[in-house]
């Protein structure tokens, strides 16, 4: 997807109304001074797209959490509309985006709401449009946690990390489940009561039959016994009325039993479990203010970004403003914050002690209440039984309600372990002697009751041996949960950190590749986006590279700040190439403000000749620049535009011609002197120093911006040496000589001087600077014969498409 066009009105600094038509798709390059409204269309963009302008979202100036309150402009009435129209390759997807005043309030509305343009803005989300110069850095010096959640939030990955932590949730929570259901030794319990009774274990339903077929022997009952339906005809056979009381009581008692002994275990477990609470906390509470620190971490972290992204660089603390250097400041913070990190850890940690603690105490709860309902309760006989079950009850819910309080700002009234649980396991273990008891002794009292004793013995073996498939079946279903669970959550964890790696792998090629390109021969390579993860999980992506041969991370470590907003700029290009499947269309906005003079000629040279299917919207302030692009980008299917403020339409496109050529050639059919001839002179002095950049000619070295602010005189001087040199044919062309006296008004118009130059002189003075650059710049590829195209066999120079060539020996 590319723009046809873009229409701006009513928006920021555009006053009445800004539109651009972007023939066949071109790229365009805007050239305006500060405060010209350039930043308006990047805004009108951002918000289109967005629905937000980042850098506006500020309590500052009043703004909402979108930073709708200070897009309209100001002389707009409410009756008016400010509005950003965008059409596009596919029509389908044309849309204005209305800002507008409703009962009082800001609302904006798309006047497309089809389902594919929804689909569309949707898909956008996910891609990166926009670069300013003040997000160049932001990536770069993020903190490793900080790279992650980005990279997350664009590919979508924050919803796969997610998915896994539901998985490992999952995972931790059955692992928990099984181990607090205690299956083991409930089973246990089960055979226990089933060798009281038949004095064998049993296993499976062959040794089940048999112990029942063994039972009924002596009884001689005309039924066999051929599969567990055959047991509930045994019972109905051996049922008498006058023992269905009892039997009910002895099964009843052996309930409670089993419960009271669940119980014992429980408290174990409970104990011990707190134990671990106490002892978290009491760590914690030798250091309850740093714990108490741990909400300051949000806010050291932003002041540690905006440190490192050097939004604030005086050696001044930020938040207090007291002297602080700089560097030291932002070591002791990344101290702070790795000190804060594993205090939160401690304390993550203590607190899933205390649910764990919380649902072990909730497990015995329910046995209780489970076992207060049995019917053996109900008899007055075990009255005082209850009141001492109940006692339990009430000792754990206390319990749980002290779990509950805890709290890391009050670790002194935390209650010790021995305090912790007012449980007799003494008087428990004496109540569980009482009921036993009386489970006998209804067994005791029918002892001589054959039928009675059979009876009740099958009972009661079929009630463990049913409880005991039940605690095997859930005890399976969970591990089999588990196991397929941790299968799944172990693939999953391997296919993120592939799909992660791979994805990583793709964008750091990319950006070292472009990097690379605009910084030949320099000792920094092999850059690379490397994810850090701790036990299966992602902690962070560092940015790695070698320097001088050896590994080195982070960049700012070494890199000089051009160097890291030329990092900054291919990793946003290398990201484009990556995430945006869609739009091919992209907004830099000033980028190379901080830029070296190399970097900005071959950044220039970069989206030339790396980004051409791109379309590209450059915006620049400066002045150099804007001429560097402004040539390479004739004739390659680019528009050039200048930016100015009208104090009574707001910011404002110039229409064409801008380009210093364009200028010259302007003021000449209109006769107009003014400037002019300076204006001459600065391009020929652009174009000499290109013409020796590309065929390597050698002046005397200066210092600092000196060897920046070459004269012609010099420059045309060294060129005509190196022609000489290697015996090029172009050596004795007349116009070196026309040009080298003509220079003479270029350099007297640019000066305070009484000379007064005619409007034919200055056309002679550029006509003898059009004859110099048609003698090295192509009329087929408009490039500029380089040494970059060498013809070793023939011992030429060409230009990039080789219909321009002279001798070049060596």
């Amino acid at each position: 997807m590319k723009i046809k066009s873009l229409e701006i009105s009513g928006f920021r600094g555009i006053r009445k109304h800004i539109g651009i038509e972007f023939d066949s798709s071109k790229s365009i390059l805007i050239y305006g001074d500060n405060g010209s409204g350039k930043s308006s269309i990047t805004d009108a963009c951002e918000w289109f797209y967005y629905d937000k302008v980042e850098h506006l979202i500020s309590k500052e100036i009043g703004a909402d959490a979108k930073g709708t309150n200070a897009l309209r402009n100001t002389f707009l009435s409410d009756s008016e509309d400010a509005y950003v129209e965008v059409k596009y390759s596919d029509s389908a997807c044309d849309s204005q985006k209305k800002l507008f005043v409703k009962k009082s309030k800001l609302t904006s509305e798309y006047t497309n709401t089809s389902q594919q343009f929804k689909d569309y803005i949707n898909t956008t989300l996910k891609e990166n449009l926009l670069l300013r110069y003040k997000d160049l850095l932001r990536f770069i010096l993020s903190t490793k946690t900080q790279k992650l959640e980005e990279i997350s939030q664009i590919i979508g990955f924050s919803e796969v990390s997610k998915v896994k932590s539901v998985l490992k949730k999952a995972v931790n929570d059955l692992k928990r489940e099984l181990k607090q259901n205690r299956f083991d030794d409930r089973i246990s319990s089960q055979q226990r009561n089933i060798f009281e009774k038949i004095q064998q274990n049993i296993t499976d339903d062959d040794q089940y039959l048999a112990a029942v077929r063994e039972l009924v022997v002596p009884l001689k009952l005309p039924i066999e016994i051929k599969d567990i339906s055959s047991i509930d005809d045994i019972l109905e056979a051996l049922k008498k009325p006058e023992d269905k009381e009892a039997i009910a009581n002895q099964l009843s008692y052996e309930k409670v039993i089993e419960h009271l002994r669940s119980i014992e275990i429980s408290f174990d477990s409970i104990c011990t479990s707190y134990k671990a609470v106490y002892d978290k906390c009491q760590k914690i509470a030798k250091d309850k203010e740093k714990f108490k620190k741990i909400n300051l971490e949000p806010l050291l972290s932003q002041g540690l970004s905006i440190l490192e992204k050097k939004l604030y660089e005086d050696n001044k603390c930020p938040l207090c403003l007291q002297d602080k250097d700089r560097e030291e400041l932002i070591d002791e913070l990344r101290k702070r914050i790795e000190e804060l990190s594993i205090f939160k850890k401690e304390k993550d940690a203590a607190t899933e002690d205390i649910n764990t603690t919380l649902r072990l105490i909730q497990g015995a709860l329910t046995e209780v209440e489970n076992m207060l309902k049995e019917k053996c309760l109900l008899l007055e006989d075990n009255s005082a039984s209850k009141k001492e079950m109940e006692k339990v009850r009430n000792n754990i819910s206390a319990a749980r309600e002290k779990i509950k309080k805890v709290a890391f700002t009050e670790l002194e009234t935390i209650s010790k372990p021995d305090d912790f649980m007012n449980f007799d396991i003494n008087a428990l273990s004496a109540l569980i002697s009482l009921l036993t008891s009386k489970k006998d002794k209804i067994i005791t009292g029918k002892k001589d009751d054959l039928i009675f004793t059979v009876h009740s013995k099958i009972e009661s073996v079929k009630q463990s041996y049913k409880e005991i498939k039940s605690l095997k079946k859930a005890e399976e279903i969970l591990s089999q949960q588990q196991l397929s669970l941790e299968l799944i959550y172990n693939d999953f964890v391997k296919r993120q950190r592939d799909g992660l790696s791979s994805l990583l792998a793709v964008i750091s090629k990319d950006m070292n590749d472009l990097y690379q390109f605009m910084n030949e021969s320099e000792n920094v390579s092999e850059i690379e986006l490397i994810p850090l993860d701790e036990e299966d999980e992602f902690v962070g992506v560092t940015l790695q590279f070698k320097f001088h041969g050896r590994l080195e991370a982070p960049p700012h470590k070494y890199l000089s700040e051009s160097h890291l907003n030329c990092l900054g700029i291919c990793l946003f290009l290398a990201s484009v190439k990556a995430y945006n499947k869609l739009n091919r269309f992209i907004v830099l906005d000033d980028v190379i403000s901080s830029f070296d003079t190399s970097h900005r000629a071959r950044f220039a040279r970069l989206l030339v000749e790396k980004f051409s299917d791109y379309q590209i919207i450059l915006f620049t302030h400066e002045k150099d620049w804007f001429e560097i692009v402004s040539n390479m980008v004739r004739g390659k299917n680019w528009m050039i535009k200048r930016m100015y403020w009208d104090h009574e339409n707001g910011a404002t496109i110039e229409p064409p011609p801008f380009t210093l050529k364009e200028e010259i050639e302007n003021k000449l059919k209109k006769a107009d002197t003014t400037g002019l001839g300076n204006s001459i002179r600065i391009y020929l002095e652009h174009l000499l120093k290109e013409i020796c950049l590309n065929l390597k000619v050698k002046v005397e070295f200066r210092l600092n911006g000196h060897n920046e602010n070459r004269m012609s005189h010099e420059l045309l001087s060294e060129l005509k040496s190196k022609l000489k040199d290697r015996k090029c044919e172009l050596k004795d062309q007349a116009a070196f000589d026309r040009l080298s006296s003509s220079m003479f008004l270029g350099n007297r118009t640019s000066h305070n001087s009484s000379f007064e130059e005619s409007l034919d002189d200055l056309k002679m003075f550029y006509s003898d600077v059009q004859a110099l650059e048609k003698l090295f710049r192509c009329s087929q590829c408009a490039n500029l014969v380089s040494k970059k195209h060498y013809d070793d066999v023939d011992n030429k120079v060409r230009c990039s498409c080789g219909t321009l060539q002279y001798n070049w020996n060596k």
